[in-house]
């Protein structure tokens, strides 16, 4: 997910929250963080079609699950045996739903900021991504690693951990979460690093990852790491893209088998 910079004008109505399951949220739980940035006089504007879209359908659950069963199915065919593996994949509209965060923009005619993008993070509310806990879960189970290569910035990994904790029993040895930081901007050349995920990448496969830690250090994590999946929402979540320079007919040959691409008519790099 490229949040960065996305200027985001919408509308807001009624939104139905669901987990990886197609449950509704338990009312408690709902739009607390959304409630907290509305007042009691403001009279909320209906959905844009791409927030109803992600909130209500069955569309988007049914998709979603759809593509993460066959990443799923393709595990056991990229798994290595005498070599440490690890699915990269990004965060947001990936593994954690944030479309309460884009409700409060419809319904406040607002648009993304980095301000009350930070407060949503630090809310920890988000909520799973249909399909995403048992695909890192299958992940674990095969004897590999996951490396959550995120563009929440790096200074919020804590609550960005913390929320995903809550939704997914990953461990600092099994998950690696990198958030952004401004290295991973000025570390693009063109050539060896092409979008602003390049460089942490490269950090796995070297084994120099970065990966946030209430330890002092991630033993498991220093060493080279073999990438065999990619997984996000973007043409960018996937090595060496841009929106601009991507090449879909050369991409096809590696779509559903090492490169899934989720569904996000939200927001992206486009």
């Amino acid at each position: 997910m490229n949040k960065a910079g996305q200027l985001i004008t919408l509308c807001f109505g009624v939104t139905i929250l669901a987990n990886c399951a197609g449950n509704i949220v338990p009312e408690e739980n709902k739009n607390t963080w959304v409630e907290s940035q509305t007042t009691a006089d403001t009279t909320p504007l209906s959905l844009s079609n791409s927030v109803k879209w992600h909130t209500t359908s069955k569309e988007y659950q049914f998709i979603t699950q759809g593509i993460y069963l066959h990443a799923e199915q393709q595990l056991p065919k990229v798994a290595l045996e005498n070599e440490t593996w690890v699915v990269v994949m990004d965060v947001d509209e990936t593994v954690l739903d944030n479309s309460q965060y884009q409700v409060m923009l419809d319904q406040t005619n607002s648009h993304y900021t980095s301000e009350t993008w930070a407060s949503w993070i630090a809310a920890k509310e988000a909520t799973l991504v249909p399909g995403a806990a048992n695909f890192m879960k299958k992940v674990y189970s095969l004897g590999g690693k996951v490396a959550l290569v995120t563009n929440r910035e790096k200074s919020l990994d804590a609550y960005t951990w913390e929320n995903v904790l809550a939704l997914i029993p990953v461990t600092f040895e099994n998950t690696c979460l990198m958030g952004r930081t401004q290295a991973d901007k000025d570390a693009i050349n063109e050539h060896t690093i092409i979008n602003d995920k390049d460089l942490r990448r490269q950090k796995l496969i070297d084994g120099t990852a970065d990966c946030f830690s209430n330890h002092a250090e991630l033993p498991s994590w220093q060493k080279a790491h073999t990438i065999v999946m990619q997984v996000g929402d973007n043409i960018e979540d996937v090595n060496k893209i841009t929106q601009e320079n991507a090449d879909i007919n050369a991409l096809g040959d590696r779509l559903n088998k090492s490169i899934f691409i989720l569904p996000n008519a939200m927001y992206g790099s486009w």
